[in-house]
């Protein structure tokens, strides 16, 4: 069956001026919701750099140049109105955008692609599936990775833009009422709230617990994993200061390599593969410090030693719980990977674990997402699964 022909633009404004995003702002301040979607590049910088911001407010379309309007406060406000839902398909990189470029995130927020897995129609859907799927629109891509920091934008990219918010009302508000058929409504907005709270650190300025992201450190001895922590959360901060991504400061197998070693001189920095010159000239000095006061620090300020990988046994109950996910998935009519991904399974495996600890009257530390709407169908089952 041919596809009807559906013209590859629609309506839209582009504005660039303080005075029409005031004006486009009292508008806005009387809608429901706000469609949003957000242009960038992220190239050589920790941070991306938008290029165009995109609005849908269920009648118009507006794109806003962010190089040329300076005065944001309206528009901040709105962001942040618990009484205005900001609706985004696959929000995570647009939440980083608006805190890279108006230290705000945008709340509360409705994820279509969220909504998507948990009414079943698809998991990680794209906007492009989305829309092909609801619709029946093949949707142009060509623009995906072109320069939106290039000005004037082309007729291409602006047409490209504004279809990337021009279903999203449509499609959230035929989501919500299945949703609310369902009573799931608060399943979505409870994992799109807990996408943004991935980016509190950057308020916090907290990075102390970046060093769990190396999957080696737990071959790492307690006072080794403290100098590992100091140098992550270093890298961290050095990487915000600079806009430059992690992998530009240092790279994360030098960082092992230090706390496993715990480099006292520069010579011994130089004999690591990849440390520069540079590296030693401008960042050398801080470093060994860190690593001095980790090889210094009193012995109860080191980190427990972290978990070591999944034995056998473990890992058979481990399966054991995912088929147990999928057989819970399957009644609830949902992806697995979306009611249990492994990840959480194994946090909640590695909580149950006997610890050497005096207070044996300690709270389980649990997963967050099953502190939410997933405890009541798995935490039980889950225990009993997953219990050595």
């Amino acid at each position: 069956m041919d596809l009807p022909v559906f013209p590859l633009t629609v309506n839209f404004s582009l504005i660039s001026t303080d005075a029409e995003l005031v004006e486009c702002c009292l508008r806005w301040q009387h809608c429901e919701a706000l469609a949003l979607d957000t242009e960038f590049m992220r190239v050589s910088t920790f941070y991306p750099k938008v290029g165009l911001i995109q609005v849908a407010d269920g009648l118009h379309i507006t794109l806003i140049d962010p190089l040329q309007v300076t005065q944001w406060q309206p528009f901040s406000d709105l962001m942040t109105a618990p009484q205005l839902i900001k609706i985004f398909h696959s929000c995570s990189e647009d939440l980083l955008v608006f805190f890279a470029f108006l230290k705000i995130m945008p709340a509360p927020v409705f994820d279509t692609q969220i909504s998507s897995a948990i009414l079943n129609e698809g998991k990680s859907l794209s906007y492009q599936n989305l829309v092909k799927q609801r619709f029946n629109v093949d949707l142009p891509k060509a623009e995906t990775r072109s320069d939106w920091l290039q000005r004037p934008l082309t007729a291409e990219q602006l047409d490209y833009a504004a279809l990337d918010v021009a279903y999203l009302h449509q499609t959230w508000r035929a989501q919500v009422q299945l949703l609310s058929t369902l009573g799931r409504e608060s399943w979505v907005l409870e994992d799109c709230a807990r996408i943004s709270q991935q980016y509190n650190c950057e308020f916090t300025k907290d990075f102390s617990d970046y060093y769990l992201n190396f999957k080696a450190a737990w071959q790492l001895k307690p006072r080794q994993l403290l100098a590992l922590q100091k140098l992550a959360e270093w890298r961290e901060q050095r990487a915000r200061l600079r806009d430059k991504p992690r992998s530009w400061i240092i790279k994360d197998t030098v960082l092992l390599a230090l706390a496993n070693a715990m480099i006292s001189s520069k010579s011994q920095l130089a004999a690591l593969e990849d440390v520069s010159d540079n590296f030693i000239r401008f960042e050398g000095d801080m470093v060994l410090a860190l690593l001095e006061a980790a090889s210094t620090a009193a012995e109860t300020t080191c980190p427990q030693e972290l978990d070591k990988p999944l034995t056998q046994g473990q890992k058979n109950r481990l399966k054991l719980a995912q088929q147990l996910i999928e057989t819970k998935a399957q009644e609830l009519a949902i992806p697995a990977e979306v009611l249990g991904r492994k990840r959480t399974l194994q946090a909640l495996l590695y909580a149950l674990l006997p610890k050497n600890s005096a207070d044996m009257t300690s709270t389980l530390d649990l997963p967050d997402e099953l502190l939410g709407w997933r405890g009541p169908f798995l935490l039980e089952s889950l225990t009993q699964v997953l219990q050595p």
